[in-house]
């Protein structure tokens, strides 16, 4: 049982850092465009900082923390190779509901938008698409991990 439950973990910790990639992935395609012109989600959160839109808000904090998307993602695959496994569905729940929602927000105001001027919607939906597989294998993981102290305490009474 006790091995089963521990493969089980560690499928969803794979499942949890496949979806942190398709995150990662995601805020490198197309995420606004101007008329011939891409740009990814750093650029576009670089020029929304730039014309300070939403200046003193969440969204401002958010532009500011969208740099760190990637360090983030490699720091929880990082911990999860480390089988560190509930530090590391905690951060990959908090980092993939922060990117998901963000992702979410932008690909569903985009989605009716033509135009010149206006969101380019794959970018947002392949980083939704990454935090949802994220954040169900990160609550898998913190579910079925039977962590160190009870896999001790268990292999003693044995």
């Amino acid at each position: 049982m006790q091995r089963k439950r521990l493969s089980t973990a560690y499928a969803f910790a794979g499942l949890s850092c496949a979806g942190l990639v398709a995150v990662v992935l995601g805020s490198f395609l197309p995420w606004f465009r101007s008329g011939g012109v891409l740009r990814d989600s750093y650029e576009t959160a670089a020029l929304a900082g730039h014309f300070t839109l939403g200046a003193g808000t969440f969204v401002e904090v958010a532009l500011r923390s969208w740099i760190a998307v990637p360090l983030l993602s490699a720091g929880c695959v990082v911990a999860y190779a480390l089988r560190l496994f509930r530090t590391a569905a905690t951060f990959t729940a908090v980092l993939a509901i922060f990117v998901g929602t963000v992702a979410l927000v932008t690909a569903v105001q985009g989605s009716e938008a033509q135009g010149y001027i206006g969101v380019a919607t794959g970018g947002p939906w392949t980083s939704s698409a990454g935090a949802i597989t994220a954040l169900i294998g990160a609550i898998g993981t913190a579910v079925t991990n039977p962590g160190r102290n009870r896999t001790t305490q268990i292999s003693k009474n044995r």
